[in-house]
């Protein structure tokens, strides 16, 4: 486990960032109003 965080230490804070500005675009165009 920590030989795959070092060694893919750039792509998890890529694949964390581009979650993250997904969260947001998500949270931004909730489509689920409805549901509430």
């Amino acid at each position: 486990m920590v030989g795959s965080i070092m060694a893919g230490r750039t792509n998890a804070q890529i694949a964390e960032a581009l979650a993250t500005l997904a969260g947001i675009v998500a949270r931004d165009h909730q489509p689920g109003r409805e549901n509430e």
